[in-house]
């Protein structure tokens, strides 16, 4: 397995006052992003181990955002690239949707 990534541009008149958005993929559905300011940084939906571990009861997956903070996109893409095996050995991430 492997992550694979893609950015959504903004578009349109107003696409100076938006960011654009980079998606984390891991088997053809959204586990993540990465910010698009610097320090990048990286944010990956995990399962929860109790539905109500975070008092929201209506959702089973949470945002976590990694200690890692990169330079640049590349920086963060090869990161999570490098780091793949450890990332889904300690986190079960949310393949729903």
């Amino acid at each position: 397995m492997k992550f694979t990534f893609k950015t959504d541009k903004s578009t349109g008149r107003y696409r100076a006052f938006y960011s654009d958005y980079h998606y984390v993929k891991l088997k053809k559905k959204e586990v993540g992003n990465i910010g698009d300011k610097v320090p990048y940084r990286i944010c990956l939906k995990v399962n929860k181990d109790d539905i109500n571990e975070d008092g929201n009861p209506n959702c089973s997956w949470k945002w976590i955002t990694l200690k890692h903070e990169s330079k640049s996109l590349q920086e963060a893409k090869d990161f999570l690239k490098e780091h793949i095996d450890a990332i889904l050995e300690k986190y079960n991430l949310y393949l729903g949707d």
